[in-house]
This record gives structure tokens, C-alpha cells and sequence, in this order.
């Protein structure tokens, strides 16, 4: 086995062994307390959310190369190729999706409390699933044609040009025209989720540099407890998407390289893939190591195994 299959091997053993019990504690933190009658506030759905589009990206993504790379033999067909890129591309699109409407919502909680506003946050709340619903719909439709028609299991002799390859799955463009256009869409589709977040983080920064202007020298430890919690909260969010943003960045500049040039190296997928998961695997450590209930849950949990 050469260097590049050790580190690649490596890496995604890394991403599950990380990735899969973080987004698994987050989800049961959530759904454990909501079977059992507690309140899921709108902010705990979108999170509940995001983990499970997590777990699933991080087992989907890292698992396929790492069997193949430590088997070293074909292992999917052309029906389970077209599902495991058909997986990949819709989780992708809903991970940068629900990051930005768990920024945009946290913005719209920090909107001052004037009657329009109150309105408008209760009726996101009522309807947040609902939304989320409709971009699972939009991005199921939006990635369907171009899986079906372009994702095989196998090549010739020798891979064609304008080609994805996966190493375990390919996805051949027929011409430079339907690569290019196909790398378009996507990147305009994701632009335009990164931008909402983009956007939405800046102004909880400014909310939050505004608020502790205003909050110097009250000594009030009841409101500085609540403000603790809001500001806690909306710092998570701020690192959640901050982290996305930079690997966007990063991932957006190999992709339009891979573009411009004719023969990609077997690396750059690599590479690209692990970012992705990667953000996949750490967000669900952000997540925990900014939220209350899910570390109290834990406490409780950790209390009761030692009682046992």
C-alpha cells in the first residue's frame, strides 16, 4: 500500500471514529428528552437535524473509500454507485442548507423584540420543519437528473477526461460543456447558502459587540446569567459557521482548479472529501462543548452508568 492509500486510510479512520459518536450523542441528547415528554425549543429541531445529516455524511463518505482502499477490490455496482452519490451530494447540500438556516435563525432571535418581529420568529418556529422539508425536496429533485445519468461503477481501460473519480464510484461528464455546467450549479447553489450564513454571522458579531457594549457595568447576576446563555449560544453558532466558511473557501478553490485543468490528481478528491466530512465530524465537538442541555443530559447519563 503506498503512502497516499495509508494517509487516506488513516484519515477517514480518523473521521469515523470521531465523527460517528459525537453526531450519535448529539441525536440521542435531543431525542431521548423529547420521547420522554421535554420541549425541543426550535433551535434543539435544527440541531437534532443537522447532527443526523452529519452521521450520515460521515458514514457514507469516509466508509466507502476506507473499505475499498483496505480491501483493494470493486465493491459497488452501478445501482448502489448512483445511491451512494446520490447520498452524498443531497446530505452535502442539506449540512450547508440547515448551517444556514440555524444562522439565519439565530439572527432573527437576537431582531429586536417589536411586534412584527416576535410575529415573524414565532412563525419560522411553527414552521421550521416544514421549511427544512421543502430544501430536502428542492435538493432531492436538484441532484436526481445528473446522478442517474452520469454515475457508473466502472470504466474502461483508461478513465475519461472529464471525470470524477472516486475510486470506488465514477461520475463521467460526456463533455467539458456538461462538467463545467454541472460544477456551476452546484457551486451557485452552495454560494448562495454560504452567502445567507455569511451574512447572518456577521450580524450576530455586530449584535453581540453591540450587546456588550451595552451590558458593561451592569452588575445584575440574574441578567448577566441570561445573557450568558444567548450570547453562549450565539457564539456557537458564529464558530459552527466560521468553520464551514473557511473549508468552503478552500474546497471552492480545488474545485475550480480541478476545472481549468485537464488531468486532476488522485489527491485533490481526496482532499476535498475529507474537508467536507471533516466538517461533518467536528460540529457535533462545537455543538457539545457549547450547549448546556446536551452536557447536562450527559452529566445524568455519566451519574446514572456509575450508580449501576
Amino acid at each position: 500500500m503506498d503512502i497516499r492509500l495509508i494517509i487516506k486510510t488513516t484519515g477517514f479512520i480518523f473521521l469515523l471514529v470521531l465523527g460517528v459518536p459525537a453526531n450519535l450523542t448529539v441525536l440521542m441528547s435531543f431525542l431521548l428528552p423529547g420521547i420522554s415528554g421535554n420541549k425541543l425549543t426550535t433551535i434543539d429541531i435544527i440541531l437534532t437535524k443537522l447532527s443526523f445529516v452529519h452521521f450520515v455524511i460521515v458514514l457514507s463518505r469516509a466508509t466507502p473509500p476506507f473499505l475499498v482502499t483496505i480491501l483493494q477490490q470493486k465493491l459497488f455496482n452501478d445501482s448502489l454507485c448512483k445511491f451512494l452519490v446520490f447520498v452524498h451530494r443531497v446530505f452535502r447540500a442539506m449540512s450547508i442548507c440547515i448551517t444556514a438556516v440555524l444562522s439565519c435563525y439565530q439572527g432573527i432571535l437576537l431582531l429586536p423584540h417589536s411586534s412584527r418581529w416576535v410575529t415573524l420568529k414565532q412563525k419560522i418556529s411553527q414552521n421550521i420543519s416544514l421549511i427544512i422539508l421543502l430544501l430536502w425536496i428542492i435538493n432531492s429533485v436538484f441532484d436526481i437528473p445528473g446522478v442517474l445519468i452520469y454515475t457508473c461503477s466502472d470504466v474502461n481501460s483508461s478513465i475519461p477526461k472529464y471525470t470524477i473519480n472516486l475510486e470506488y464510484c465514477f461520475v463521467v461528464f460526456p463533455n467539458k460543456f456538461a462538467y463545467i455546467a454541472n460544477g456551476t450549479a452546484y457551486t451557485l447553489r452552495d454560494f448562495l447558502f454560504v452567502g445567507l450564513m455569511a451574512s447572518a454571522n456577521g450580524y450576530i458579531i455586530t449584535i453581540l459587540y453591540r450587546h456588550k457594549k451595552q451590558v458593561q457595568g451592569i452588575r445584575n447576576s440574574g441578567q448577566k446569567q441570561g445573557n450568558s446563555a444567548e450570547t453562549r449560544a450565539a457564539k456557537a453558532v458564529i464558530i459552527l459557521v466560521s468553520v464551514y466558511i473557511i473549508l468552503f473557501g478552500i474546497d471552492n478553490i480545488m474545485w475550480i482548479y480541478s476545472m481549468t485543468v485537464s488531468n486532476v490528481a488522485t489527491a485533490v478528491p481526496d482532499v476535498r472529501a475529507f474537508l467536507f466530512v471533516f466538517y461533518a465530524a467536528v460540529s457535533p465537538i462545537i455543538i457539545i462543548g457549547s450547549n448546556k442541555k446536551i452536557q447536562l443530559t450527559l452529566k445524568h447519563a455519566f451519574r446514572k452508568i456509575r450508580e449501576n
